[in-house]
């Protein structure tokens, strides 16, 4: 299931997830969602997976 929340970031960054995404042929959003699996697997990697059912 997707989520939809606003997120607020710079100027300056938005422009650069705009740019990177059009890079590799991604909009902005699928930019920052591919970016966000990435820290979330090297978090895991470090530290370990991520229990969701603990969370609740």
């Amino acid at each position: 299931m997707d989520v939809k929340f606003t997120m607020v970031i710079s100027e300056d960054i938005a422009r650069k997830m705009s740019y990177i995404g059009k890079y590799y042929g991604r909009s902005r959003i699928k930019e920052i969602e591919w970016a966000c699996k990435e820290y979330i697997a090297k978090f895991e990697s470090e530290i370990g997976e991520i229990d969701l059912e603990e969370d609740t």
